[in-house]
C-alpha cells in the first residue's frame, strides 16, 4: 500500500535549494511560534525570513511555485492511484 507523502513545506524547500540555513530557520520557527504565544495569530515563515533580512521578496515567489507544483504534484499522484488524502 503507497503512503501519501506530506508535501514539502515553505522552510524545508528553502533549505534544500540553499536560499537559507537549518539554523536559520530554526530561528524563523521559534520567531513564528513566539509570535503565535504572543498575538495568538500565524505568520507565515516566508514572512518572518524576509524581516529578519534571511530571504528575498523573488526567492520567496520562487519558493511558492515550488511548493505549489510539489503541491499539486502530490493530488495528481493520489488522484491516480485513488490515495486517500
Amino acid at each position: 500500500m503507497f503512503r501519501r507523502k506530506k508535501s514539502k513545506q515553505f522552510g524545508e524547500i528553502a533549505v534544500k535549494k540553499g536560499l537559507v540555513s537549518q539554523k536559520d530557520l530554526r530561528e524563523a520557527l521559534k520567531a513564528q511560534k513566539d509570535y503565535l504565544e504572543k498575538h495568538n495569530l500565524h505568520k507565515k515563515i516566508g514572512a518572518i525570513l524576509s524581516e529578519k533580512g534571511m530571504l528575498a521578496q523573488d526567492d520567496i515567489e520562487i519558493l511558492l511555485e515550488e511548493q505549489k507544483k510539489e503541491t499539486s504534484l502530490m493530488a495528481w499522484f493520489c488522484a491516480l492511484f485513488s490515495l486517500n488524502r
